[in-house]
């Protein structure tokens, strides 16, 4: 029996061991067939296989990058409260007090700090703010404001309508020396109550209402400062106002403004928590700020940095209009400018078509006057033709200026040369106007020297001592056609505007009546005799209306300003801008 056991494992044993070699041999040639032998055709066709393989790739990635597209489709954007707005602005900043502004930029950061009786909307419609209605007399000479009620300073002290009428005092104290003045002149404040407020008028102005826009200012922290030295007061480093933000960080020499939300603001919290002001010296800085994310918006895009802007990644830009008129001042007391004769001639010189495309690349509208289309008034009948280069030439001859030496000589006259001095405002579009200019009369024999200069030292240097021949600078004109603080003779001097010094009798009451009579064919008739007493005296060459680009991340959301009256009009309803967002599934 053990015997006939043993017999059949050890026939078991051979017959697995046949099995396994078996296996082996067919395993073998299995894989030298199938798997080592397409090994060695893959090499054959290896550039074949990768070039597949790319393909695949390149389709896989721009499948991935299409089901993003339609998830990003599949989403919109919620815009949330919070966050910090930064915006670049020009310039410096030494006072913030709506009673003695300085510049655009603190004009911008004054519209965030302080509130007027009545604000611009986007429309270039006048509405109230502080106040909440008003009633023009019969007359036109009396405006009656009721105010809010529950209004307080940052400080939390009610604003009343005593801070109003003393807002008016420090205007039109001279000592204040306010450039505001001229606005409010003869005007008399009546306080019915804490909330009601008259101002009387010495005659009917239809303008008035324009002013009452100016920022608030509070009477129980400035009443003790004597106006002689209130642009001395530490209060115009550390504002309180009534406006949507108030003060946080005041740093002008670090370059930067910081602001915080106004919790009890009375048109609601702003959703933005902070809003910044960081300080640049030219235009180009402040987009190449924008381009290193050091700010949310560069602030207003420049027609020289048109392009730059174009190539910048998330920014939005916004087209609004403002009224600004370009214009060349003459000083009319000069010793050479004096000549009305010279004046006429050098206004019709030049070309405006080829100094708007260097100054903006013809992003602009020409204007010859110093009202523009569409205003009260306005008339292009005045203007004396352009003069060819030819023609001019021969004017200039007519007019003693002989030239000898050669066509670009400079043209003398009794011994004087015809060589003249231009200020403007440095880095921008009125420099390359400025430079324009210099190039077209420069062929007509006449030497110009530009001087390009920083907005502050324009202002304090040239601008109100009146220290320039030429000044090549914008005007804003505003919504109404009263340009009374322009071209009357009572403005000739600081802090009056009329930079020209532009006096004519004819001019003077055609101003003064036009801004006081109610109908509009008798204020028609007013400033068409003012436009033929000025374009008889050319004080001034207006040349082109530029207009106005506003910038920010595409992040941005609430903005609505359209037609501005001043550039920081753009911040209408700025309570409800925002400057984050998240994504969520359309529904």
């Amino acid at each position: 029996m053990f015997s006939y056991v043993r017999f059949r494992y050890r026939r078991a044993l051979r017959r697995l061991r046949r099995t396994v070699r078996t296996s082996h041999k067919l395993t073998a040639a299995y894989i030298e067939r199938h798997l080592w032998g397409k090994w060695h055709q893959l090499r054959v066709v290896r550039r074949f296989l990768l070039l597949w393989w790319l393909v695949a790739a390149i389709g896989l990635v721009g499948l991935l990058q299409q089901l993003g597209a339609i998830a990003q489709i599949a989403q919109i954007a919620v815009s949330l409260p919070g966050g910090t707005y930064s915006e670049a602005a020009v310039g410096t900043v030494q006072t913030l007090n709506p009673v003695l502004p300085e510049s655009t930029t603190t004009g911008d950061i004054n519209r965030l700090i302080f509130s007027g009786l009545t604000r611009y909307n986007s429309r270039r419609q006048l509405i109230p703010d502080l106040a909440t209605a008003w009633e023009v007399s019969s007359d036109g000479k009396s405006y009656t404001f009721h105010l809010r009620h529950g209004v307080k300073w940052h400080d939390g002290v009610p604003f009343t309508s005593a801070d109003v009428a003393f807002t008016l005092a420090a205007i039109q104290n001279p000592d204040s020396r306010s450039p505001l003045a001229s606005s409010w002149d003869g005007v008399k404040v009546d306080v019915k109550d804490d909330f009601t407020v008259t101002f009387t008028l010495p005659q009917a102005l239809n303008s008035f209402l324009d002013s009452t826009t100016v920022g608030i200012v509070p009477r129980h922290l400035l009443e003790s400062v004597e106006p002689s030295l209130l642009r001395e007061a530490a209060f115009n480093q550390n504002p309180v106002g009534t406006g949507p933000f108030k003060i946080k960080t005041f740093a002008p020499s670090a370059k930067i403004i910081e602001l915080a939300a106004n919790p009890k603001y009375y048109l609601g919290k702003p959703k933005i928590d902070e809003f910044q002001f960081k300080l640049y010296d030219t235009p180009a800085k402040t987009l190449q700020a924008y381009a290193q994310r050091q700010v949310t918006s560069p602030g207003r895009i420049y027609p020289e940095l048109a392009a730059e802007a174009g190539r910048q990644t998330g920014l939005s830009e916004y087209n609004l209009t403002l009224p600004d008129a370009q214009t060349l001042f003459f000083a009319t007391a000069d010793p050479i400018l004096g000549d009305k004769d010279l004046r006429q001639i050098l206004s019709r010189s030049i070309d405006r078509e080829l100094v708007l495309d260097a100054a903006t690349g013809a992003q602009g509208t020409i204007v010859t006057q110093p009202l523009l289309p569409g205003q009260l008034g306005y008339t292009n009948k005045y203007a004396p033709a352009t003069l060819s280069p030819a023609a001019a030439r021969q004017a200039l001859d007519a007019a003693g200026w002989t030239q000898t030496g050669g066509s670009r000589a400079t043209r003398q006259k009794t011994g004087t040369k015809l060589s003249l001095k231009l200020v403007t405002l440095s880095g921008g579009e009125l420099e390359q106007a400025a430079r324009e200019i210099k190039r077209q009369w420069a062929e007509l024999g006449i030497e110009l020297q530009v001087v390009a200069a920083s907005r502050e030292q324009l202002q304090q240097t040239y601008m109100r001592p009146r220290n320039f021949q030429l000044l090549l600078y914008g005007m804003n004109l505003g919504s109404d056609p009263d340009v009374y603080s322009f071209w009357h003779s009572s403005q000739a001097k600081d802090p009056g505007i009329n930079l020209s010094a532009y006096t004519s009798a004819d001019a003077d009451r055609a101003l003064e009546a036009g801004r006081i009579k109610s109908d509009p064919q008798v204020r028609q008739g007013k400033y068409d005799a003012f436009l033929k007493a000025w374009n008889t005296d050319v004080p001034a060459v207006v040349l082109y209306e530029s207009g106005y680009t506003y910038a920010t991340s595409n992040t941005v959301a609430g903005l609505t300003a359209h037609r501005l009256v001043v550039p920081a009009d753009r911040f209408y309803g700025v309570e409800r801008w925002t400057v984050r967002q998240r994504f969520t599934p359309a529904r």
